[in-house]
């Protein structure tokens, strides 16, 4: 075997053109496998780095039926309370959250913190690096404030010093004793986080069933327990008590209670699954593309080579001996394919985090491993296997009577011809294939672009302004902050200014109930939920919302006798349906102490959640003086008439100038909050537009060689035609119809193969369907558009026969 790889390295090195070809497309496609097997490995497969991985959960409620607007999966205090007193399929369960928090008192710093319930370290069954972990009574109401470092950060801030454990970390004015330290590499859940504090899980309903707390939780199963028979009993424990009407507000009216537990690893990357799937089977086509390239040109060279292989068949060497010596060849190129393969999957991963989505979970677990490695070498090996085996059985058969006969009768009407034919059906059909999923996932981007998301987000700075909290929080931060706001207003360039409880695509969100005088039909009276905006006036400009009826907020609403409000055109579509003029109704006072509420204006729906989201009903209704939560993290809206980022240093100066210790959290352009909102399926879109185009490239590089190669052949024949009268357009026109038969062949057989599979793309898809005519129409045409690009040249070539020349060894 080693003398074969000699020889074939040999051999290879005296075809330099041939070598270098087939080199660069088994790199290519070997490249692109292992860098989306990484991908897809890290993120859906690699085990989590705790012991029994497989037993980890997540558990979250839902009402079926119900229109939550959480827009996450949560679970509720009620059923956590129901259920833990007698659980039996779980041996721990433990709420969780992350939080982005002020820390330090003279110089604040923005940290990310980890919100978890003592019962999460035992769960996943890890170690203090120093100190201890929480335990149950630091999450009672009331007990002392205390918190735990990430080690990172105890290295980086406290050099990993002991004496670090009982002093004081600073976080939103308040003092939290350390007591411990996580482990090495702990960052759950996500890397960011630098401190931990214990969450607390109310242990009762509050009266009248007024509040309900919701958050994220796992859960680790117990032994011999499935998910199936957790999520029985859970459900069953959610509907064993009452569930107050405020729990409808959370998850919507809807069926009795589910409980749901599934895989922890499933859960968090539910979302993106579906791309990761359809890109690692897009990635597939591409390698078979090149395999059958490189067989093809395995093939056209084969012929060339019969009287080599026919001299050393007649010399003594067996059929089993030639196989072993072309299979050598294809082996070393694709071994050399894989290397290279390997250095292009190295920097792809490499470039992927400044191009992935924000939302692609687990990124941090991507890279080249040992699985990854052995992985290329199996798809190196089957590569060279799959495109080599046929030309090396075929190049084994050559006679020594049929190798001495003319090139034409060995390149027309031959077995090699019809195999080098079937490998471009093959090679078109698949290239079709993605060049339709390519075009659907770029119709479904530009469709979800398109989408209104009603507001305009241009010129427009967006952000978090967070104060530090003060010994009178109901009149001093409230104060500071429209201070502020009154002194933004007189920036140079400012338009309008306005601050509120939330902002488009920030991840906060407030839930209202509202009682309604009309009747349902029922006789009752109806209660709306609705997301509730509490602004100042100038938010609803400065965030360019439209108006669509009546008037937006202004300062006189504040000191009015009726407190004003907008609705967004979902509420009258969902709650006022019968036509009446919607300004000027009134009901119960929704978010003061004022007696009634009056509608002044509707406006359109916004989508502050996402553009691929469902429009909510909506209130807004003004402030004048704000409640510590939002005066301490109030985000803001600043339009201006030139270029917003030219402003960011004066509204710092501005801010620092009225609290020297504010600190500011995503102060940045809106429109660029929109495009990274729409990151993950342009992302997709890219990566598989650019599997499209690869595939494209390689078949039409495909279907370019063998026509040349067939058309040099066939010189002899073409110059019998030329010098019996073929005209050159007669020429041109028989190689063209013999390469665009091959493509026409397979654009039949991959249309028809990319419709059966449309389904599995319709998770993916906004606003397009998975047979989508436009998708359907123009990938073929685009791949005849090129394969005729490649039929070209060789049919010039074939026109441009010498009879004379052509007949001249006659």
């Amino acid at each position: 075997m080693l003398a074969d790889v000699r020889l074939a390295i040999r051999t290879l090195r005296r075809q330099p053109a041939f070598t270098v070809t087939a080199l660069l497309t088994l790199a290519l496609g070997i490249g692109a496998n292992t860098a989306i097997f990484s991908v897809v490995y890290g993120v859906l497969l690699r085990p989590l780095p705790y012991p029994q991985p497989e037993e980890l959960v997540r558990i979250y409620e839902e009402h079926p039926g119900g229109s939550s607007p959480l827009g996450m999966n949560w679970i509720s205090d009620i059923t956590v309370n129901a259920w833990r007193p007698g659980m039996r399929t779980l041996s721990h369960l433990a709420g969780y959250s992350s939080y982005v928090e002020t820390v330090g008192r003279t110089e604040p710093e923005r940290w990310q913190s980890g919100v978890v319930s003592p019962a999460l370290f035992p769960m996943l069954r890890v170690a203090p690096a120093a100190g201890r972990f929480f335990e149950e009574s630091d999450a009672k109401e009331g007990a002392a404030d205390v918190a735990l470092l990430g080690y990172q950060t105890w290295r980086d801030r406290y050099a990993a010093r002991p004496d670090a454990i009982g002093q004081a970390l600073w976080v939103d004015g308040k003092p939290y004793q350390i007591i411990g330290v996580t482990p090495a590499g702990f960052s759950f859940p996500n890397p960011d986080i630098k401190f931990y504090r214990p969450y607390i899980i109310p242990t009762f309903v509050p009266a009248g069933g007024s509040r309900i707390r919701v958050f994220q939780a796992m859960a680790r199963l117990a032994d011999g327990v499935s998910p199936g028979q957790a999520s029985a009993e859970g459900t069953a424990a959610a509907r064993s008590v009452t569930r107050p009407p405020v729990a409808s507000m959370m998850f919507g009216k809807g069926g009795p209670v589910e409980v749901h537990v599934v895989g922890f690893v499933d859960q968090l990357t539910s979302q993106i699954r579906p791309a990761l799937l359809v890109l690692a089977v897009g990635v597939g086509f591409v390698l078979l593309i090149a395999c059958a390239n490189v067989a093809n040109l395995f093939l056209s060279r084969g012929v060339a080579r019969q009287r080599e292989l026919a001299v050393r068949a007649a010399l003594g060497a067996g059929r089993a001996r030639l196989v072993r010596h072309l299979l050598a060849e294809s082996l070393v190129l694709s071994g050399f394919g894989g290397v290279l393969g390997v250095a292009l999957a190295w920097l792809l991963i490499r470039l992927l985090p400044s191009v992935a989505p924000a939302s692609l979970p687990r990124l941090t677990d991507i890279h080249l491993d040992g699985v990854t490695l052995l992985f290329a070498v199996v798809v190196a090996f089957t590569t060279g296997m799959l495109s080599g085996t046929l030309p090396a059985l075929r190049g084994a058969r050559a006679g020594l009577m049929d190798a001495m006969l003319d090139g034409d009768r060995r390149a027309t009407g031959s077995s090699a011809g019809r195999l080098r034919s079937g490998l471009l059906v093959a090679e078109a059909a698949l290239a079709v294939m993605l060049l339709v999923g390519a075009s659907l996932l770029a119709r479904s981007f530009v469709a979800l672009t398109r989408v209104d998301g009603g507001f305009d987000a241009s010129n427009v700075l967006t952000g978090q302004i967070l104060l530090p909290p003060s010994a009178t929080p109901e009149t001093a931060n409230s104060t500071m902050a429209l201070d502020i706001l009154s002194r933004l207003e007189t920036l140079p360039g400012v338009q309008a200014v306005g601050a509120g409880n939330m902002a488009p695509l920030a991840p906060t969100s407030a839930i209202r109930m509202v009682t309604l005088p009309e009747r349902d039909a029922a006789g009752e009276k109806i209660i709306a939920r609705a997301i509730g905006w509490t602004v100042t006036p100038g938010y609803a400009e400065a965030l360019g919302l439209r108006l669509k009826s009546g008037r937006f907020l202004n300062a006189a609403d504040i000191d009015a006798a009726t407190q004003a409000v907008l609705v967004n055109e979902e509420f009258v579509r969902l709650y006022w349906p019968d036509g009446k003029p919607v300004v000027g109704r009134q009901y119960d006072a929704v978010f003061s102490e004022k007696g009634l509420t009056e509608v002044v204006g509707v406006v359109a729906n916004t989508l502050k959640d996402g553009y691929d989201k469902q429009p909510e009903p909506e209130l807004y209704a003004p402030v004048r003086r704000m409640r510590p939560s939002m005066s301490r993290g109030m985000y803001v809206a600043i339009r201006t008439g030139r270029d917003p980022l030219t402003l960011v240093p004066d509204i710092r100066r501005v801010v620092l100038d009225v609290e020297p210790r504010a600190a500011f959290e995503g102060l940045g352009l809106l429109s660029a909050k929109v495009s990274g909102s729409v990151a993950a399926p342009r992302f997709s879109a890219a990566v598989l537009g650019a599997f499209a185009a690869l595939a494209l490239l390689l078949a039409a590089i495909g279907l370019y060689g063998v026509l040349s190669y067939g058309v040099s052949q066939r010189l002899r024949e073409l110059g019998i035609r030329a010098a019996m009268g073929a005209s050159r357009s007669e020429l041109v026109g028989l190689v063209l119809r013999e390469g665009l038969a091959v493509v026409s062949l397979g654009l039949a057989l991959g249309l028809g193969a990319a419709a059966a599979l449309s389904r599995y793309t319709q998770s993916l898809l906004f606003g397009v369907t998975p047979l989508d005519a436009w998708s359907y129409v123009a990938a073929p045409a685009v791949l005849l558009l090129v394969a005729l690009a490649a039929c070209a040249i060789p049919a010039r070539r074939a026109a441009s026969v010498d009879p004379a020349e052509a007949l001249r060894c006659e």
